[in-house]
C-alpha cells in the first residue's frame, strides 16, 4: 500500500507541477517605449502661445502616458504647454518603467511695446521751460528701468526732463530694460519771444501847405499799430506850444517841426511841416523837373533859412556807388550832424579831388552841384515817403515814377552818404529804408550810394 501511495503522490507531484506552467500565450511581454512629439520647439512666453504634445506607444495613443517636465519634474496637467518665464524647458513621456526621448522647448521672451510720451511738444530756449517724458510699457507707465537718449548728442537724459538754452528741434527715443527701443519724439525748442517793441511815430498829412491859413495839416500818431492821436499831446518843438486840435495851419512862411508824447514817451523823430508862399504854387511844385548847369533834377524841398531867403532844393536824377574817399583825413566837410552843407568843402589847398569819388561824382553834374549834408538827405527821404519815413510808403512809388519817366534811376532801399564827417575816417549816412532815420558813421572808404543835390534861389 506505502508503495502504491508513492506512486499516486509522484503521479501527483508531476501532474502538479504541470498544472503550475503557464502556457506559451501568457507569458509576459515586453514594455514598449513612448514616444513624445511636439508641433513647435519654440513658443513665445506671453502665456498664450503653446505648445501641444502628441505621445504613443507602439504607435498608438494610450491613456496612462504622462508628461513630465524635468525642470520641475512636475507632471504636465493635458498635452499642452505655456508659460510666461523664458527659458529652456525639457519634457518626457513616460508609460510604465519606460521613457521617451527628451523633447526640448525653447521660450524666448515677449516682445514689449515700449511708448515714449512728452506732456509739450515745443518749449522755449531759456533753460527753464521743460518738457517731462513719460515711459509706458504695454500700455502700462513704468518709473524705472528705462533711459531716454537725446538723440541729437547722443546722450542720455537725467531722469525724464528736458530743458534747453538752444533753439532748433531735437529727437528723443527711450530704451527699457537695457533692449527694448520705443518710438522717436521730436521736441522743438523756440528762441525766447522778444517782446514786442512799440515805437511811437508821428506825421502830418498834408506836410506842405500854403502860408495863407487856408490849409491844414492834420496830425496823426501812431504807437506800434494803435492810433493813439486822441490821447497823445502834440507840441511844436520850438515854442514847446502843445496842439490840442492835433491840426496845424500858419500864415507864416517856414518850416515847422512837431513832436508827440504819449504813455511816458516822445516821438523819436519830428513830423515836419513846410508853409510855403502860396505865389510859388504852380512855379514851383515839388515833384517838378528843373534844369541848372546842364544837369536836370527833381525838386524836393523848398526852405526859408534864418536870414529870410527862400532856396529850392533838387536830387539828381541818377545815382552812383562810391567810397566817400579813398583816404581817412578831415576834408573840411562841416563835423556838426545834422548842419546845413551846401559849400564846396575843398576849400584848403593841396586836396585832390580823385580821393574823394562820391563828391568827383556829384561836382561831375555841374557847377553848384554838390554832395548833400545829412540834413539835406532827410529833406529828401522825408519828402519821397511824404513824411512817413518807410521805404513800402506809397508816395516812394510815386516819386521813383517822376525819376524813371524822365530817364533816371530810382532811389533803392539802402544808405545815402551824407557830407558830414564825424571824424578823421567817419562819415554820416542815412539809411532809406526804415521808419525811422538811421545814422551811421561808416569809414570812408567803404561803398554806399551817392545821389547829387542843387541848390538855387526862389525868386
Amino acid at each position: 500500500m506505502r508503495k502504491l501511495f508513492n506512486i499516486f503522490a509522484i503521479a501527483a507531484l508531476a501532474l502538479g507541477i504541470t498544472a503550475c506552467e503557464k502556457p506559451a500565450d501568457d507569458e509576459p511581454q515586453e514594455a514598449k517605449k513612448p514616444v513624445l512629439e511636439a508641433d513647435k520647439t519654440e513658443i513665445v512666453a506671453n502665456g498664450a502661445d503653446k505648445v501641444t504634445f502628441t505621445t504613443t506607444v507602439d504607435g498608438e495613443a494610450n491613456a496612462e502616458i504622462i508628461i513630465i517636465c524635468l525642470k520641475d519634474n512636475s507632471v504636465l496637467n493635458g498635452n499642452t504647454f505655456a508659460t510666461t518665464t523664458p527659458g529652456t524647458y525639457q519634457f518626457k513621456a513616460v508609460y510604465g518603467n519606460e521613457s521617451s526621448d527628451v523633447v526640448e522647448i525653447t521660450a524666448t521672451e515677449a516682445e514689449k511695446i515700449i511708448t515714449l510720451e512728452a506732456d509739450k511738444s515745443e518749449i522755449v530756449a531759456d533753460a527753464a521751460d521743460a518738457v517731462t517724458f513719460t515711459v509706458k510699457v504695454d500700455g502700462a507707465e513704468v518709473i524705472d528701468g528705462y533711459e531716454i537718449t537725446n538723440l541729437n548728442y547722443g546722450a542720455a537724459l537725467e531722469g525724464n526732463t528736458f530743458t534747453s538754452d538752444v533753439a532748433g528741434e531735437f529727437k528723443f527715443q527711450a530704451k527699457y530694460d537695457g533692449k527694448w527701443l520705443s518710438n522717436e519724439v521730436t521736441i522743438t525748442v523756440n528762441n525766447i519771444p522778444v517782446p514786442e517793441q512799440k515805437t511811437l511815430k508821428i506825421t502830418a498829412s498834408p506836410n506842405r501847405i500854403k502860408a495863407d491859413g487856408s490849409e491844414e495839416a492834420v496830425f496823426t500818431v501812431l504807437y506800434g499799430e494803435d492810433d493813439v492821436t486822441a490821447d497823445a499831446e502834440i507840441y511844436n518843438t520850438a515854442t514847446q506850444e502843445v496842439i490840442t486840435s492835433k491840426k496845424f495851419s500858419s500864415t507864416t512862411v517856414g518850416s515847422y517841426y512837431f513832436r508827440a508824447r504819449y504813455n511816458g514817451e516822445t516821438t523819436g523823430t519830428s513830423a515836419v511841416v513846410e508853409v510855403y508862399d502860396p505865389a510859388l504854387a504852380g512855379k514851383y511844385e515839388l515833384g517838378t523837373i528843373l534844369e541848372f548847369s546842364g544837369s536836370k533834377g527833381v525838386l524836393y524841398a523848398i526852405k526859408t533859412d534864418k536870414n529870410g531867403i527862400t532856396w529850392g532844393y533838387l536830387f539828381s536824377l541818377d545815382e552812383e556807388d562810391l567810397q566817400w574817399s579813398t583816404k581817412y583825413e578831415w576834408c573840411n566837410c562841416i563835423n556838426d550832424k545834422g548842419a546845413w552843407n551846401t559849400d564846396d568843402p575843398f576849400t584848403y589847398y593841396g586836396m585832390n579831388l580823385d580821393d574823394y569819388p562820391a563828391f568827383k561824382w556829384c561836382k561831375a553834374h555841374g557847377a553848384d552841384w554838390f554832395l548833400p549834408s545829412s540834413t539835406e538827405l532827410n529833406w529828401m527821404w522825408e519828402a519821397i515817403t511824404n513824411g512817413e519815413r518807410d521805404f513800402d510808403a506809397p508816395s516812394v512809388a510815386e516819386w521813383n515814377k517822376i525819376i524813371t519817366d524822365n530817364g533816371g534811376e530810382p532811389f533803392c532801399e539802402t544808405y545815402y552818404w551824407s557830407s558830414n564827417e564825424t571824424s578823421e575816417d567817419m562819415v554820416e549816412v542815412i539809411a532809406f529804408m526804415d521808419d525811422s532815420v538811421v545814422c551811421l558813421d561808416p569809414a570812408k572808404d567803404n561803398v554806399y550810394t551817392a545821389r547829387a543835390a542843387y541848390r538855387f534861389q526862389v525868386e
